[in-house]
C-alpha cells in the first residue's frame, strides 16, 4: 500500500509515464495564485500605487483605503488580513495552515473623503462600491503560499479599484475550504451583520456590494467604514492506494505473483480518501509493463455509487480516467484483466523475467503510485528419448534346441526314418563285401 507522502504533481507523473493525461476536472492553476514560500514578497502585495492621505488630512474626493496612519489599522493599503480563529494572534498578512484549524479573513473598507464634503449630491460618496475575493484554491502543496486577494472597486473613486493580499503557507499538503455562510458585513450602519452571498463574494455578478445604510453607497469619513469577514477551514488532503494481482478468477490478490506466458491475470487498484476533506476529480492511470496486454472490456469500478461495479471505458492505459469525488473515508476499487504475452523472445525457455505493472491515482496537487511484480517463467519442453538400435552381431545358435512338445514327436519320426534307411544300407553293404572276399579266396 502506498500513502500520499509523495506530492509529485500529476503533470510530473504524466511526463514520467510519457503519457498525456486530460486536465478535465483539474483546478486551473492560472485562476488562483500559489507560489513557493521563499518568493512571497516578490509579488505585489497591494496596489496600485496611489496618492496617500493621513488621519488629519483626508482626501478631497472619493478614494478607498489610502490613509497611512489609521488609528486602528495603521496603513489602510494593507486592508486584507488574516488570523487563526480562537488564538490570541493579531490580524496580519501571513499564517501557517494547520490541519483542522479555521482562519478568519477581514477586508477593511474606508472612503477617505473628508466628512465635511458629504452632502446631498453624493459627489464624494463611493458609488456602486463592490468587493471581489479571488477564488481560494482547494489544495496546496508543501512549501507553497496561497494568496488571499481582495479587490474593492467603485464607479467614481480614484483610482477605480484597489487591492491587497494576505497569505496562507502550507508546511504539508493540505486543502482549503471556504466555509459557506460565514461571510458578513460589519459597520455602524443599517447593513451591520448582514449576510453576504457566497458566490457574489467570489465574483459572481461583479462581486458583492458594500455600503453603510444602503448597498453600494458609502459616504466619506471613518465613521462610515467597516469590514467584511469570512472563514476558511484547513483540511488535510490524504489518500492511499494499494495495487495487487491475482490468478484469473482466483481472488487471491498479492503484490507479487508467478505466472507463465499466455496466462491471464486479474489486477486490482484500491483507492481510499484517508484525509478530512472532500477530494474532487480523482484520476486513475495504469502503465502496463512490457510483455503484457490489456484484455479489452474488463475495466470495472466499485464505489458507493456503484456497489455492484460498473464497466468503464478502456482509458485506464491511454489517458487515465476520472473516478469521481470522494468524501473522507470513502474508497473505490478498480479491476481489470491483463494477459501475459506468449513471446519466446521476451520470455525465453528456462528463464524467469520480472515484469512490473505501475498504477497511479491523484488529485490536482498530488499523486501516488504503486506497483506489482510478475515473475514470468517459460518451462522448457521435454526432449523425446531415442529407441535403442538392435545389435548387428549374428546371434549364437543354441547347443541344444529346446523341447517343443508336438514338434518333438514329429522330429522323432524323422530321425527314426533316417536311422532305418541307414541300417538297410549297412546290411546290403556287408553282403556285398562277403561276396567279394569269397571270390578272392577262390582265385587264390
Amino acid at each position: 500500500m502506498r500513502i500520499n507522502t509523495n506530492t509529485k504533481t500529476w503533470d510530473a507523473w504524466r511526463r514520467t509515464a510519457h503519457r498525456i493525461l486530460p486536465a478535465v476536472g483539474l483546478v486551473a492553476l492560472g485562476a488562483v495564485a500559489t507560489m513557493p514560500a521563499a518568493d512571497t514578497h516578490a509579488y505585489d502585495t497591494w496596489g496600485p500605487e496611489r496618492p496617500t492621505y493621513t488621519w488629519d488630512k483626508p482626501a478631497d474626493h472619493a478614494t478607498m483605503n489610502s490613509i497611512t496612519n489609521n488609528r486602528a489599522l495603521g496603513d489602510e493599503r494593507n486592508f486584507v488580513r488574516i488570523k487563526k480563529v480562537g488564538s490570541q494572534d493579531k490580524f496580519g498578512d501571513n499564517v501557517v495552515a494547520e490541519p483542522g484549524a479555521e482562519y478568519e479573513v477581514q477586508v477593511f473598507f474606508h472612503n477617505n473623503a473628508a466628512a465635511n464634503l458629504n452632502d446631498r449630491t453624493g459627489r464624494t460618496y463611493a458609488q456602486n462600491l463592490r468587493l471581489v475575493m479571488q477564488r481560494i484554491p482547494e489544495n496546496i502543496n508543501k512549501g507553497e503560499n496561497v494568496m488571499i486577494k481582495g479587490t474593492i472597486s467603485a464607479t467614481n473613486t480614484s483610482p477605480l479599484e484597489v487591492w491587497d493580499t494576505a497569505y496562507i503557507k502550507a508546511e504539508q499538503p493540505v486543502s482549503l475550504r471556504y466555509i459557506r455562510g460565514s461571510a458578513r458585513i460589519y459597520n455602524q450602519g443599517a447593513l451591520n451583520n448582514k449576510l453576504i452571498d457566497d458566490d457574489a463574494l467570489f465574483g459572481k455578478n461583479g462581486g458583492t456590494r458594500l455600503g453603510f445604510d444602503h448597498w453600494g453607497l458609502l459616504p466619506g469619513c471613518n465613521e462610515y467604514s467597516g469590514h467584511v469577514s469570512f472563514r476558511i477551514k484547513v483540511d488535510k488532503a490524504g489518500f492511499s492506494m494499494d495495487k495487487t494481482v491475482s490468478k484469473d478468477t482466483a481472488n487471491d490478490y498479492k503484490n507479487t505473483i508467478d505466472a507463465e506466458p499466455g496466462e491471464t491475470l486479474d489486477f486490482k487498484i484500491l483507492f481510499k480518501n484517508t484525509g478530512t476533506t472532500l477530494l474532487k476529480n480523482v484520476i486513475a492511470y495504469d502503465l502496463l509493463g512490457k510483455g503484457m496486454t490489456f484484455v479489452p472490456g474488463t475495466t470495472r469500478i466499485f464505489n458507493d455509487t456503484n456497489p455492484n461495479g460498473t464497466f468503464e471505458k478502456d482509458n485506464l492505459f491511454t489517458n487515465g480516467f476520472n473516478i469521481g469525488d470522494y468524501k473522507a473515508g470513502m474508497e473505490a476499487t478498480i479491476t481489470y484483466k491483463v494477459k501475459i504475452d506468449d513471446d519466446e523472445k521476451m520470455y525465453p525457455c528456462g528463464q524467469t523475467v520480472v515484469v512490473e505493472n505501475n498504477s497511479a491515482v491523484g488529485i490536482n496537487v498530488a499523486t501516488i503510485h504503486d506497483k506489482v511484480k510478475v515473475n514470468v517463467t517459460r518451462k522448457c519442453k521435454d526432449t523425446p528419448k531415442e529407441t535403442p538400435k538392435p545389435d548387428p552381431k549374428t546371434p549364437e545358435t543354441p547347443k541344444e534346441l529346446p523341447h517343443t512338445g508336438a514338434s518333438e514327436v514329429v522330429l522323432g519320426i524323422v530321425v527314426a526314418a533316417v536311422i532305418g534307411i541307414g541300417s538297410a544300407y549297412y546290411i546290403a553293404s556287408m553282403k556285398q563285401l562277403n561276396k567279394l572276399e569269397s571270390a578272392a579266396k577262390g582265385k587264390k
